[in-house]
């Protein structure tokens, strides 16, 4: 049996990360799979956590400063916990702007060293998160990328080339002030794509509750507002808390736009992705891929982007048949890591 701390809260790639996590460890190693509440006190868990093989942290930008205690309060008294600790598929959460000013508090240093002389290697979801940890003295790291890369049914299979770009998704910020640069992108889409159905797709929702703000949702309300200035028969979708509202993505042909995991769902699928990246994270995974880097605060962005849609649609997106192999081999990695706990 495997317990796997997940994230789990209205942000859709949370729920995304635990599932292809609990999928990749129950097809390769043991289905018998326990997931918890990464944020909770574990004590009265601990009984349970020791009788299992070992402890997934599971999630997304956990590598913060304060991963101990702040992104996993695990226990006080690391002791009591007698299982090894497997980090897996980590990022760093893109905080200072220089990775390699990054560091650790001693309360996360005590934790990392523990896990790290006790594991043969831990796991990180891309190359940055990978020199920050080696930077900050973590030697057995292997980078075995985010467990969204991992579509099961889709490994070994090519890239589709498309004649028609049909329908589109495009995953909006997190940011709900860059209703600007939402504007022009979806002009750039409807310029390249006219015919295209474009859904708006929200991964953290759009109205307020305790996780989103009032002034958030007025600011994902104009995006939305924006886009229909462009194109008036755009679509909305609040994809927030529950997966199988991303299931419309697998009949849809493209996606651009903010939300990582949406990006790295489509590659999984061996579908066509454009990633702008609000911060590290995203930029993590493009350069890991050695996918074109588009930043949100480059004031020529949108420019960037306009000239990469029309590259892709001359070439029929051709160029992402490499991004399918390199997911393949790097499968290799993530499977040998796997069954090597």
């Amino acid at each position: 049996m495997i317990v796997l701390l997940s994230g789990e809260k209205k942000n859709i790639g949370d729920f995304l990360i635990t599932e292809r996590a609990r999928r990749l460890f129950a097809h390769l190693l043991d289905d018998e799979i326990i997931i918890l509440d990464r944020f909770k006190n574990l004590e009265s868990d601990i009984d349970l956590i020791n009788s299992a093989r070992f402890l997934v942290l599971c999630g997304g930008p956990a590598y913060a400063s304060d991963i101990y205690k702040g992104i996993y309060p695990l226990v006080d008294d690391l002791r009591k916990i007698k299982v090894p600790i497997i980090p897996f598929g980590l990022g760093w959460c893109g905080r200072p702007s220089n990775p390699m000013e990054f560091k650790f508090t001693n309360d996360s240093k005590r934790l990392l060293d523990n896990i790290h002389s006790t594991v043969e290697s831990s796991s990180c979801r891309d190359d940055i998160t990978f020199n920050v940890l080696k930077n900050c003295g973590y030697q057995n790291v292997t980078m075995t990328g985010c467990p969204v890369w991992y579509d099961i049914d889709s490994i070994g299979k090519d890239f589709e080339t498309k004649k028609a770009i049909k329908k589109i998704v495009f995953t909006t910020a997190a940011d709900p002030k860059l209703i600007k640069q939402t504007y022009l992108l979806i002009k750039s889409l409807n310029k390249y794509f006219p015919d295209a159905e474009i859904t708006m797709s929200y991964h953290r929702g759009i109205f307020p509750d305790k996780y989103t703000t009032y002034r958030a949702t007025i600011g994902y309300l104009l995006m939305y507002g924006a886009a229909k200035l462009i194109n008036r028969k755009i679509k909305i979708k609040d994809v927030a808390y529950k997966l199988d509202r991303l299931d419309f993505y697998d009949d849809c042909d493209f996606h651009i736009g903010y939300r990582v995991h949406a990006h790295l769902y489509f590659l999984s699928k061996r579908l066509p992705s454009i990633l702008i990246n609000e911060d590290g994270r995203g930029k993590g995974m493009v350069q890991t891929m050695n996918l074109p880097v588009f930043n949100i605060e480059d004031n020529d962005v949108v420019q960037k982007v306009d000239t990469q849609l029309k590259v892709y649609k001359e070439n029929n997106f051709r160029s992402f048949f490499e991004i399918g192999r390199y997911i393949d081999r790097q499968f290799n990695v993530m499977k040998d890591f796997i069954l090597t706990l």
